[in-house]
């Protein structure tokens, strides 16, 4: 069955064809903790991150979770991201489910120049387990609108939406070490009137908890038509409730780093990177609440 999933993985990375760079719906990090680590999150169980980051995280819940996130990329005053998302458990045998919504907004004072809106639901389930190893699949529909505010000379461009469908894999060796992979926007979402084409991408990663309390993870980026990006980082529980995270990352080359607090079921992130260049740093800041078991 290993073997089968990973042709299967193969041939649909194999399915992306050479396309333009999409100027909407850019991969912003959704996840303070994930941006402490280097950005890397494929391979890193997170509950109410897992409906975007990797739908088949969903397959083994022990409890739920539910997050919220703010973030202005590179301290941009124009800018604003906000992120909602839940990852929530319904039956061992049929899976688990995860809803998120994000928006991005760009604005000048009081007038809207652009608003990104995406909404997910996922759904994550088991395909093998025994005492030593698992195997999970996931699945995500997205949809993303796209509204455009009207120019000085009052022309309005309107608003335009889209659906694609994201895959997942995650395989559980030894209880330790985790193996992730997603396949964004598979279906090869158009929006507008040019029917522009959004971020295709594969990520693939792996994470390993050499002890209890610390998780390394490094994985790469392939997005369509763009340089592959690789991640790497650590989070590593210094006292019972209390982590602190660091990670790097490549084109653009970026340190980050953060740490997380959380005591009964409720949490706090805050994620930091660099601008990789030119541009300020970014700090994002989160909070969670978990519920019902041991949720992550």
């Amino acid at each position: 069955m290993i073997r089968k999933l990973t042709y299967l993985v193969i041939l649909v990375t194999l399915g992306f064809s050479a396309v333009p760079a999409s100027a909407f719906f850019e991969n912003t990090v959704v996840s303070p903790r994930a941006r402490a680590m280097g950005e890397s999150a494929v391979a890193v169980q997170d509950a109410a991150y897992a409906a975007v980051l990797n739908p088949s995280q969903l397959g083994k819940l022990d409890g739920g979770k539910v997050s919220a996130s703010y973030v202005k990329p590179f301290r941009l005053d124009f800018t604003d991201f906000f992120y909602l998302g839940t990852g929530i458990p319904v039956s061992e045998k049929w899976g688990n489910v995860g809803v998120a919504i994000s928006h991005f907004k760009v604005g000048y004072r009081d007038t809207s120049l652009l608003k990104e809106t995406q909404v997910t639901v996922a759904h994550g389930f088991g395909l093998y387990s025994d005492y030593h190893s698992r195997i999970d699949f996931g699945w995500a529909l997205n949809m993303y609108n796209v509204e455009l505010g009207k120019s000085v000379t009052g022309f309005d461009p309107g608003s335009d939406t889209a659906f694609s469908l994201d895959l997942g894999f995650m395989m559980t060796l030894h209880k330790r070490t985790h193996l992730g992979f997603q396949v964004k926007n598979l279906t090869n979402p158009q929006i507008g009137v040019d029917n522009e084409e959004l971020h295709r991408r594969l990520v693939a990663g792996i994470s390993y908890e050499p002890y209890d309390g610390i998780i390394t993870t490094f994985e790469f980026d392939n997005e369509l038509g763009e340089e592959t990006q690789y991640h790497g980082g650590v989070d590593m529980t210094i006292v019972q409730g209390f982590a602190l995270r660091a990670g790097v990352l490549t084109n653009p080359n970026k340190l980050t780093a953060g740490f997380g607090y959380s005591t009964h079921g409720f949490g706090f992130d805050y994620g930091f990177s660099t601008g990789g260049g030119t541009l300020d740093s970014t700090h994002q800041f989160g909070l969670n609440f978990a519920w019902g078991g041991e949720a992550k």
